[in-house]
């Protein structure tokens, strides 16, 4: 046997099909206008047939379906695996390392049934070419192909494997065929396209174990589930070979076309947009012909609509996007096509016990379609998540949207979602928008969910996840339709958000709108003002808001709204200067919330509140005591960011420097796991501030000022309360400077006091005496002065940057 020259398949299916009609080589000759010694040559593969003459056998055999493509793909040419794009193209793009890999694994023969997986269009036959191609100049072994393309017929593989790897007439089995035919010769098969006929796999499995020298190499959409199988993934190209391969394929579409630094970042989104697959990318590129990359890229959210029109000489599953999902879909179980359409209403993915609890037990289904590569399993927390990628979520959403069970679908998910959130169930920000869809539905179909409880569930959701600007958008748009509750709550997280200006303005609507007997969401409102008022550094304001929301809580008879309301009240009673007042307060918030039986998120936050008051007060046990209470309650509300605040609070009261450390270590890790996108900063910011001071103490000065520095700027920029926190980390940094370098350390104290509102509280005023008693003492009071007014002077961008000065030195004066 010679390479590249084995048998055709060709020749088995004639003599099969011959014998099944009972024809002999003689009649079957003159039916078909050939003479006898041409079909003998044709029947023993020492000849290829010509196309005219493939027509007119088929014809006399009567083949018509299955048998017929099978007939007439098998006379075709096979000198290497169907390709997805013309050859001419340039070569193989972004695929160096998978192929190395290849080629070790098959060289080495430590795995001798390999099989290519990847979603469509990710290039497996062109991979599997470019190692055919590879093997071809070697001379210690012999290189086979066969393309199954054009194969539905699982009957035929062992046949066809036989005659590609050059087995001659036998009426032997075709495993035994191949086994007597090769002994222990070195041969590489290569299998393309066998995702339709994984049901043959047991009998591809079997060439390799009864050939000591045979590996197969095979490219499938989905594994063959073999226990010998090495399953060889392909994803998406790398960022610039998808980019090379993008202006490679525009190039060709458009001679004219020109990529420089004006057009990279549209080319990148347009990559990004299809997931770096190469089919999309080829089938995008063909547009610059028509569009500059950045029209394109505008419009390729829609990807079904422009990722078509591809080479006419390419397979028809290849020449759009749709064909190839299509195709796909085309391989598994009605019920999976249908379990594929559902998951096509759950924007984002979806964790399996909420699909199962939507949609009910779909495992079977679900196998099948990650199996062949058209939804993608993620870990999300403890659970997995299942998402379609982008590049497919597409059709299944068309294809809801076009059955008759849309409706349902969409409705049995939207309720599942708001009635977990109203049950105080967590989502993480995975699924911020299903959640997002599912109050948009019950907004057009169903309003009445869209209540107080399910309100303030929302809030606490993105709130939990920091997609505040996000949910304070949704919940405006969605109440300006005259739902009083939601414009509050939209105001509510754009006050967490730092607009204050809109919430102000969103909850004087909200009040405007409001029945006057609507005492609950009157108090929701003037709560809301008071709170602004706060931050606006307005506290005479806040109180008298403040306390009307309390009357108006009072009359509603809700515990859980009088608990906010005397939260909110502590807050003000805080910035006033009256910090005893402020813990009475927030301990019969906490009173009234344990009777109303709140939401673990809501209840922690008060619980921080009075730890980071304690602290305030100058009374450690009851700080360390609070916050440990408060962590699991935050963590279990999702609320990580202010889990890991409640530890550097424990941890700059503990006195105990293992069990500082103990408590910053798990403040880091808190944060680290947190996966809230916006609004994050704000209250990371001040976590890091307040764990910067922990450093210090702790003696890692160096990572202490680098800590600072980081969270200064973000502080600086946002509401009066942030700057006060600034002002206590600069305060305390400064106690722990000022034996080494009491210069600086007396113009942190400086620009504390420039940025401080409130009245300093006892625990940090006991830290400025001792850093200016020190610096003052060392210094003298005239050089104390002068430093002192030096730090008063610093603007914000200063200040940045004399903190950035002492990061850089470390633990070095400057």
């Amino acid at each position: 046997m010679t390479q590249q020259n084995a048998a055709s398949p060709f020749a088995e299916l004639l003599r099969r099909h011959r014998a099944n009609t009972g024809l002999s080589q003689v009649q079957l000759a003159r039916l078909s206008g050939i003479s006898d010694r041409a079909l003998r040559d044709l029947e023993q593969g020492k000849r290829v047939p010509r196309s005219q003459s493939v027509r007119l056998m088929a014809t006399a055999l009567k083949l018509t379906g299955d048998d017929l493509t099978a007939f007439l793909a098998a006379a075709r040419p096979q000198s290497a695996p169907a390709r997805s794009a013309p050859s001419a193209d340039g070569g193989l793009l972004g695929r160096a390392d998978e192929l190395r890999s290849l080629l070790d694994l098959v060289l080495r023969a430590r795995h001798r049934l390999i099989t290519v997986t990847g979603p469509a269009g990710v290039g497996k036959s062109r991979i599997a070419a470019e190692l055919a191609a590879l093997l071809t100049g070697r001379t210690d072994l012999v290189v086979s192909t066969l393309d199954l393309s054009a194969v539905v017929d699982v009957a035929l593989v062992g046949d066809l494997a036989a005659d590609a790897l050059g087995c001659g007439p036998s009426r032997l089995a075709p495993v035994d065929r191949v086994a007597a035919h090769l002994r222990d010769r070195r041969v590489v098969l290569v299998v393309d396209r066998f995702e339709q006929l994984v049901d043959a796999a047991a009998e591809l499995a079997a060439l390799p174990r009864r050939c000591p020298g045979l590996t197969v190499v095979v490219t499938s959409q989905r594994p063959l589930r073999l226990r010998d199988e090495r399953v060889f993934p392909l994803a998406g190209l790398p960022h610039e070979a998808a980019a090379a391969l993008f202006v490679r394929r525009a190039r060709l579409a458009n001679p004219a076309f020109d990529a420089d630094e004006d057009t990279a970042p549209a080319i990148e989104t347009i990559c990004h947009r299809v997931e770096h697959l190469p089919l999309a990318i080829e089938l995008a590129a063909g547009w610059a012909r028509l569009m500059r990359p950045a029209d394109l890229a505008e419009r390729l959210t829609h990807r079904l609509r422009y990722l078509t029109d591809g080479e006419r000489d390419l397979p028809a599953r290849h020449r759009s996007l749709r064909a190839a999902v299509e195709a796909t879909l085309d391989l598994v179980t009605a019920e999976a096509r249908t379990a594929f359409r559902r998951l096509g209403g759950f924007d984002g993915g979806v964790r399996l016990d909420d699909l199962e609890a939507v949609l009910g037990p779909s495992l079977a289904e679900l196998t099948e379609l990650v199996d062949i590569n058209l939804v993608r399993i993620t870990p999300d927390g403890d659970s997995s998540r299942y998402t379609l990628p982008d590049t497919v979520a597409e059709l299944a959403e068309e294809q809801l949207a076009a059955s008759g069970d849309s409706d349902d679908v969409r409705g049995r998910i939207a309720s599942h979602y708001l009635g977990k959130l109203r049950g105080g169930a967590t989502f993480g920000a995975l699924d911020a928008a299903n959640i997002r869809a599912a109050v948009r539905w019950a907004a057009s179909e169903d309003p009445a969910r869209l209540d107080a409880d399910t309100a303030i569930a929302l809030v606490l959701f993105y709130e939990s996840t920091g997609r505040l600007g996000e949910g304070a958008e949704l919940l405006s748009q969605v109440g300006a339709g005259g739902v009083p509750v939601l414009l509050l709550r939209a105001g509510q997280l754009a006050a967490l958000h730092g607009d204050l200006e809109e919430a102000g303005e969103t909850a004087r609507r909200a009040l405007a709108a409001t029945p006057e007997d609507d005492h609950g969401t009157r108090t929701a409102g003037l709560s809301l003002l008071g709170m602004v008022a706060v931050e606006q550094g307005k506290p005479r304001e806040a109180m008298a808001h403040l306390r009307t929301a309390l009357a108006a809580a009072r009359l509603s008879g809700d515990d859980a709204m009088l608990g906010r309301v005397l939260n909110n009240l502590s807050s003000v009673s805080s910035e006033i200067g009256r910090p005893q007042d402020a813990f009475r307060q927030l301990e019969a918030a906490l009173a009234a919330k344990r009777r109303a039986g709140t939401a673990p998120l809501d209840m922690g936050r008060t619980l921080f509140n009075l730890a980071h008051l304690a602290l305030d007060l100058d009374d450690p046990a009851v700080a360390v005591s609070r916050a440990g209470e408060a962590v699991p309650l935050l963590t279990a509300g999702g609320h990580t960011p202010l889990a890991a605040f409640a530890e550097t609070t424990a941890a700059l009261a503990l006195t105990d420097p293992a069990a500082s450390s103990a408590a910053l270590r798990r403040a880091d890790r808190l944060l680290a796991e947190s996966s809230r996108e916006d609004g994050t900063d704000r209250v990371e910011a001040a976590v890091r501030l307040r764990a910067s001071v922990v450093r210090h103490a702790l003696g890692d000065a160096p990572a202490a000022w680098r800590e600072l520095a980081g969270a200064l700027r973000t502080s600086l920029g946002h509401t009066t309360r942030d700057r006060d926190s600034v002002a206590e980390a600069l305060t305390l940094h400064a106690r722990y400077l000022c034996p080494r370098d009491p210069a600086s350390a007396t113009v942190l104290l400086g620009a504390a006091d420039r940025l401080r509102r409130k009245k300093i509280t006892p625990f940090v005023a006991g830290a400025r005496d001792r850093a200016a008693t020190a610096g003052s003492a060392v210094l003298g009071p005239d050089q104390w002065t002068e430093h002192l007014e030096r730090g008063r002077g610093l603007d914000d961008v200063g200040l940045a940057a004399f903190v950035d000065g002492l990061a850089a030195a470390g633990h070095e004066p400057l």
